[in-house]
């Protein structure tokens, strides 16, 4: 779940990166279903049900998500971000306690860093298609022991 988490935030990270959009049509702003047939399942885990991410805000200065991942005996699970894309650390709600989350927004990048206090970390970069339909998002969940999962989340805008 912490992966989605990342991707999601990458996310709003991209609309904030993107030069060519509009101040009052940002690309990325609203609602993106994660696509099960084209995003990558973690190794021994059962994939989500669903996966819901609701962008309200991506600027530089202001980022704002909420993700809902239904699992797959039906739970849900709420996890949501307000921040900056500034590269500075801040919590993340919703998720293990100690968790942050650092994003940094370039005008040609954008990065996001997660890491919990268990020692695990999640570092991923998401692409938005030319069309602007899908959102690919590639990262390595590392679990604190060495180990790194590499994983690919897709969206499609809804």
């Amino acid at each position: 779940m912490q992966r989605r988490m990342a991707a999601a935030a990458l996310a709003v990270i991209a609309i904030g990166a993107c030069p060519a959009m509009s101040a009052d049509s940002p690309p990325l702003v609203g609602r993106w279903h994660w696509n099960v047939s084209q995003s990558s399942a973690t190794p021994g885990e059962p994939a989500p049900r669903d996966v819901l991410l609701v962008i309200e805000a991506a600027e530089p200065a202001h980022v704002r998500w909420t993700l809902t991942l239904t699992d797959a005996a039906g739970g849900q699970h709420t996890k949501s971000f307000n921040g900056s894309g500034d590269g500075k650390r801040v919590a993340v709600s919703g998720a293990m306690p100690g968790t942050t989350a650092a994003f940094t927004v370039t005008p040609n990048t954008f990065d996001a860093d997660y890491k919990s206090p268990d020692g695990g970390s999640d570092r991923s970069s998401c692409a938005l298609s030319p069309d602007r339909q899908k959102l690919t998002c590639r990262g390595s969940d590392t679990d604190g022991q060495g180990h790194a999962t590499p994983y690919v989340d897709v969206y499609d805008r809804q």
